[in-house]
């Protein structure tokens, strides 16, 4: 695991001299163990090594037999041995046992359809000095990252991170009114946009290629819904179950001590269990809990590590951890409002202390409907038999009902108002209000007016609703299931795995979006994953062989932090120490008064605001201490 960064003269005159050691050094948190660069005529380019694999003889950039074509490479390619026994039939010869190797033969031989081959979590960028031809690409699904952007000094510029692009000649960091829009609609900015004006990730499964001055796109890689021939659920189950271990004995391979972490759902449990499974050795597993009884899962971790016999390891955290929000907020370089981010880099660091590579349950969720929206989606299609002006009535009386002051009746009257109102609108619809931060009629109080006259013509949930525009004939358990791989788990969960894992300097592994589990599950009819209302019906059943019924019977417990608690009891405090109404007011892109409205309404305990009021803070303290800073807020 590693960050790359580099930067190519579109006029072909020489690359500037120091530029890509500094944006390199940017990256020191994400490859603290070696450090490379290769300079030739228009391009420059940087390295960054966190040693995983062939630790004496990895290092990079590197390049070919006759030193014509060369590479920065982040991540790991976990069919690089098989590759590798190809193209030494083919007569190539091969300096190091690095996987990143396989990419520079990969490309002499294959050229970018080498990329096809590859099964793994990467992003790169090759140079081929013989045709002047910089390649950029990044995997399937967009387990690792790549940013980059035209600069006004006419250099292309990419980087793992967006901080090491500020040090490019010409960069300009002007927030996006697009970006803004999309974070307060999604709780992140989804791609290809960045928090930046002019600065874009490149796309998951997309190749970037400059070549005679043209910058050419395009997509090598994008998920279909193919369903296979019919099969028995055994079948299935069996064939998951084979890929999942080969998926995990693949992505065991390293020259360091690993580890996975073990939250006790059924995502992280199948892979600890794959993982005993597939290696006799001690398996270290480690878990992070909360301090608000119904939120913390270290009881159900412990179960599931006493089962199967690894070594485990539990901490707790609360409120006062957010102190880390605005270092956190570096690292992730853009606003990111989703509050896992906090035990996630707490738990990396503990990681980190015993291991340096940790396998994790990323995937599992959006490739087997695990969501409670997917649940919620069954119980739409039985209410939707009650006539819609019932509905209606019982949506509208159950927010008109009084809580009497309590916060828990208060909560617990909103989720039933929910119900009925979701069963007002067809089930896609309805996954898309649930996805939504804040809904076009909320951002039209939320946001300035001047800033709503910038942003009309933006469209709301744009990407999300994107692959029901592509494939009408799909079902809606199908379609969110692509919306959620193709925006969510990129833009928000995998974005916050490899920021906070890397922060700490430990590499994360995702077994379910291997090549072939990815492959596979995209076969499976929506049918077997959601059956009733039980989720990942068909990944429960195939793992009955590994796993105990309570643990796969359990239902999901998503694993986030108690912030509406935290929040009722330090909103005011916190809030006022990063000075959030300041900085929200200051920014020109809010209404102040709604912005109170709905911390009033929060503290009463008459609405669950925290999704919303933990957006606005995070956004205030991105906005006051994080924008444009090269350096960790103090």
């Amino acid at each position: 695991m590693c960050g790359i960064s580099g930067i190519l003269n579109m006029d072909g005159g020489p690359a500037p001299c120091g530029v890509v050691e500094l944006m390199a050094e940017a990256l020191r948190h994400r490859g603290p163990d070696d450090e490379g660069y290769f300079t030739e005529g228009p391009v420059a380019l940087g390295f960054r090594r966190l040693s995983i694999i062939d630790l004496s003889g990895g290092h990079q950039p590197m390049a070919n037999e006759d030193d014509s074509v060369h590479v920065v490479f982040n991540g790991e390619i976990y069919n690089f041995q098989e590759l590798r026994r190809q193209l030494e039939l083919a007569g190539h010869r091969f300096r190091t046992d690095s996987d990143t190797e396989v990419i520079v033969h990969g490309y002499e031989e294959w050229g970018e359809d080498m990329v096809i081959r590859l099964n793994g979590m990467f992003a790169f960028a090759v140079w081929d000095a013989g045709r002047m031809k910089l390649l950029l690409a990044r995997d399937r699904i967009g387990v690792k990252p790549l940013y980059y952007c035209m600069t006004d000094g006419g250099l292309l510029a990419f980087a793992s991170e967006l901080k090491s692009l500020s040090h490019a000649p010409g960069f300009c960091p002007e927030v996006s009114d697009r970006a803004v829009f999309d974070f307060f609609s999604y709780l992140y900015v989804p791609g290809p946009e960045s928090i930046y004006r002019g600065v874009f990730k490149l796309q998951p499964g997309h190749l970037l290629a400059v070549e005679d001055g043209r910058v050419v796109m395009k997509a090598y890689w994008e998920p279909r819904i193919e369903v296979g021939p019919e099969r028995s659920m055994e079948d299935w189950g069996e064939e998951l179950r084979c890929c999942l271990e080969d998926s995990v004995r693949r992505q065991m391979v390293a020259d360091v001590p690993l580890g996975v972490w073990l939250s006790g759902g059924i995502d992280s449990s199948a892979v600890t269990a794959a993982m005993a499974r597939a290696d006799s050795r001690d398996i270290r597993s480690f878990n992070v809990g909360f301090d608000v009884p119904g939120y913390d899962e270290t009881a159900h971790a412990l179960r599931v590590s006493r089962h199967v016999g690894t070594t485990h390891e539990t901490f707790k955290v609360g409120a006062s951890s957010t102190d880390l929000l605005p270092k956190l907020l570096w690292y992730l370089d853009e606003p990111t409002a989703d509050a896992t981010i906090i035990p996630t880099y707490l738990l990396s660091e503990r990681t980190r202390r015993k291991v340096k590579v940790v396998l994790s349950g990323e995937g599992g969720d959006e490739l087997f409907a695990g969501y409670h929206y997917h649940r919620g989606m069954q119980l739409n299609r039985l209410l939707r038999f009650l006539p819609h002006s019932l509905r209606l009535i019982l949506a509208r009386a159950t927010g008109e009902l009084p809580h009497f002051g309590s916060p828990r009746l208060g909560r617990g009257l909103h989720r039933i108002e929910r119900v009925w109102q979701s069963s007002l609108a067809p089930p896609f619809e309805d996954y898309l209000h649930k996805s939504s931060l804040f809904t076009p009629e909320e951002q039209a109080r939320l946001f300035s007016g001047d800033f709503r006259q910038r942003s009309d013509g933006f469209e709301h949930l744009k990407a999300l609703r994107m692959p029901s525009r592509l494939h009408p004939e799909l079902d809606p358990t199908a379609l969110t299931g692509l919306s959620d791989l193709t925006v969510y788990l990129p833009g928000d969960l995998l974005t916050k795995v490899d920021r906070m894992s890397m922060a700490c300097s430990l590499e994360a592994r995702v077994p379910f979006l291997d090549n072939e589990v990815l492959d596979l599950a995209l076969r499976i009819p929506s049918r077997l994953k959601v059956r009733g209302l039980r989720t990942k019906h068909v990944l429960r059943e195939a793992l009955k062989p590994w796993l105990p019924s309570d643990v796969l019977d359990r239902g999901k417990q998503a694993f986030n932090p108690p912030l509406e608690y935290w929040l009722q009891h330090n909103l005011i405090e916190y809030a006022r120490s990063h000075g959030m109404f300041e900085s929200l007011a200051d920014s020109g892109y809010f209404d102040p008064a709604y912005v109170h409205v709905l911390a009033h309404e929060h503290l009463s305990g008459r609405r669950d605001h925290a999704r919303k009021l933990w957006a606005l803070l995070v956004f205030a303290v991105w906005w006051r201490r994080v924008r444009g800073a090269r350096e960790i807020p103090s």
